[in-house]
């Protein structure tokens, strides 16, 4: 269980980007979460930047489509609105990702753990 999570981005309690004492990095978007060793999470952020690119190089005919990421199994599908902003959050985290998983961090960056927000059900 993570004690120490290091919050990198955040855009609200619901959206933001962690690495913890492990060395894993936790994205979590409108309450769906990834957690991967650091490196997993670089190379997913490389195909994430390549998508980025691609959509900029169609302009505006792709504006109001959606992108779908996959990890595994699990599927995300966002308007491509929420996917630039979701990319803009992780280039910015990646120049402090820790990929060796030292738990050794930038003292520029705040200690905390994430807000605790509790979701509605849904009946």
């Amino acid at each position: 269980m993570c004690q120490h999570i290091l919050i990198l981005a955040e855009r609200n309690g619901q959206q933001y980007v962690s690495q913890c004492e492990h060395g894993t990095v936790h994205l979590i978007w409108d309450g769906i979460g990834l957690h991967l060793p650091a490196e997993a999470f670089n190379r997913l952020a490389t195909h994430i930047m390549k998508t980025r690119a691609n959509i900029q190089e169609r302009g505006d005919s792709i504006s109001h489509g959606h992108c779908r990421m996959c990890v595994g199994k699990m599927s995300l599908t966002l308007p491509v609105e929420d996917f630039l902003q979701l990319v803009e959050m992780i280039d910015e985290v990646m120049p402090h990702i820790d990929l060796t998983g030292s738990g050794q961090y930038d003292p520029q960056y705040r200690l905390a753990p994430p807000q605790n927000v509790i979701s509605p059900f849904l009946n």
